[in-house]
């Protein structure tokens, strides 16, 4: 039904609308907690070795993504003390990897913490049994 057909049960006090409260799956913490725990030590990891190159913390995009990781790990933690499915979408959705493909010039030392990062973001985005 269109629009104004909507209207029109609207109208006539026929609506199909459902105002009652949507209710929240839990997340499965017995699962997600040691991935967050995953997430959260591969993070700090990053952000240590990415400030641990002093010359490149000159750049500010490298500067900005290290910041950007920090911030992250604050989502993560707040992550654990309030677990909610929005929360991990907003957790999800702030962090991106260094890069995907084949490790760019200047990356090497931090290949290793790329990878494990792509693979605790896929098993985050996996949905966990009871979710």
């Amino acid at each position: 039904m269109g629009w104004f057909g909507d209207l029109l049960a609207r109208v006539r006090g026929a609506s199909d609308d459902d105002d009652s409260p949507v209710v929240e799956r839990p997340l499965n913490m017995d699962v997600r907690a040691g991935q967050l725990a995953e997430l959260r030590t591969t993070l700090e990891e990053i952000v240590e070795a990415m400030e641990s190159q002093t010359a490149r913390m000159d750049n500010p995009g490298w500067r900005g993504r290290a910041r950007d990781y920090s911030y992250a790990l604050g989502g993560v933690r707040e992550l654990f003390g309030h677990p909610t499915r929005d929360g991990l979408y907003e957790v999800l959705g702030s962090v991106r990897p260094l890069y995907r493909g084949p490790v760019p010039e200047g990356y090497e030392a931090l290949s290793g913490l790329n990878e494990r990062l792509l693979a605790v973001l896929t098993q985050l985005q996996q949905p966990a049994p009871g979710e």
